[in-house]
């Protein structure tokens, strides 16, 4: 027994010498979890509790998902760490800023991700049943969550640490201790660069292919939108549902995507791409406004001039006028 437990002592002592090195998280994980059960065998266990890795059935109770949840006009920030005590305090001090929901785990969170739709996620690296890092590639891997923003926060300090859960997505790292104002400061820069793109996308009128989104996936989801309204542009049946067809994405997906990424719903997104072609075609020539609101998917054409003028601040029938002085048919 003597000579067992010096074997094991000399396993622990590697173990601590391979997890200094962190090489690599989903190593560090295991090793973590090989340690932790080393100890439950000699006694109290002195390691840190941590997840299981992948592969192993987590030995944790996931929190429930709130079946309902109340959003104002603030922004929405999720926070996702195994500490109570560190999601209280972070919710008490957001709070007075943002609207805030927390999770215990990965897993939780991911689940409220793609139901809730926040506006920025903070989460630690060591979580259960879904890791920080595993959380933001899930988030970033698909279409319907790719537009969250993800601020990593973590008491994994080491270059390689922060590296790694940047390469994984995170939009920000910051390493504990922190202090509260610059995490505040982080947050609010990125729902202004957020804003900011926002802004560019309505000043594009409904053709924004070269700007540059947070992700691919939203570049490529956003050019798809515009070429399928673009698509059925003459079609006044066209609205939501069908654009969500077309997207095979359900309806609230669409939703939380676009209003993400525009700031305006579906419906005024397929009004705006309308409007615009319709600004198009009058400052080429003055169509008539009846014909112009038909070929943009208008059938009351005295409709189409009341939304032409709240959008532009001027009537179509001004556009006209514009273009006939211009080419030097004025009278």
């Amino acid at each position: 027994m003597e000579k067992i437990e010096q074997k094991i002592a000399l396993i622990k002592i590697r173990l601590t010498e391979l997890l200094a090195r962190k090489e690599s998280e989903s190593i560090r994980l295991e090793l973590f979890w090989i340690a932790r059960e080393i100890d439950a065998l000699l006694g109290p266990s002195d390691v840190p509790d941590v997840p299981s890795p992948p592969g192993r059935e987590p030995r944790v109770e996931r929190s429930s998902v709130p079946s309902t949840f109340t959003r104002t006009d603030r922004n929405l920030i999720l926070l996702v760490d195994e500490d109570a005590d560190l999601r209280a305090y972070l919710r008490s001090q957001l709070g007075r800023d943002f609207d805030v929901t927390e999770a215990s785990n990965g897993g939780d969170a991911w689940d409220m991700a793609v139901t809730l739709n926040p506006d920025v996620i903070i989460s630690g690296m060591l979580l259960p049943v879904i890791s920080g890092d595993e959380l933001c590639r899930k988030l970033h891997g698909s279409v319907e969550t790719s537009h969250i923003a993800v601020i990593l926060l973590s008491s994994l300090s080491e270059r390689e640490n922060i590296i790694y859960g940047l390469e994984a997505g995170a939009d920000d790292y910051i390493t504990k201790p922190f202090d509260i104002d610059i995490l505040r400061t982080r947050i609010n820069n990125i729902l202004r660069r957020r804003q900011h793109l926002r802004d560019e996308v309505m000043a594009m009128n409904g053709r924004p292919e070269r700007l540059e989104y947070k992700t691919q996936l939203d570049k490529e989801f956003m050019n798809r939108v515009f070429r399928i309204i673009e698509s059925q542009i003459a079609n006044s049946d066209f609205a939501i549902n069908d654009l969500c067809y077309e997207l095979a994405m359900s309806r609230s997906s669409v939703y939380n995507k676009i209003k993400t990424l525009t700031g305006r719903g579906p419906n005024d997104i397929i009004r705006i791409v309308r409007l615009s072609r319709a600004k198009e075609l009058l400052s080429r020539r003055p169509y008539p406004i009846n014909e112009v609101a038909t070929m943009v998917g208008f059938a009351d054409p005295k409709y189409f001039s009341t939304c032409f003028k709240k959008e532009y601040g001027i009537s179509p029938s001004k556009i006209g006028e514009e273009w006939s002085e211009a080419a030097g048919f004025s009278s």
